[in-house]
């Protein structure tokens, strides 16, 4: 299999000095998106375990013992 390149790799205009990115914004930014990620899982996987319990509660425990 041959790779070539992007089409456009050669058209891209390289980045202006005015584009650099503020350290102190990174830093901010760095520090806000971790949190929404664990906040996002925990949430998840919060109402996974409410889904389960709910099964467990009304559709396993009405069966009664197997046997």
């Amino acid at each position: 299999m041959v790779l070539t390149p992007h089409p456009n790799a050669s058209s891209q205009v390289p980045p202006r000095p005015d584009d650099a990115i503020d350290d102190l914004a990174l830093e901010r930014v760095m520090r806000e998106v971790p949190s929404g990620a664990l906040a996002l899982s925990l949430l998840t996987v919060g109402l996974l375990l409410i889904a389960w319990f709910l099964m467990y509660a009304f559709v396993f425990l009405p069966r009664g013992i197997v046997g």
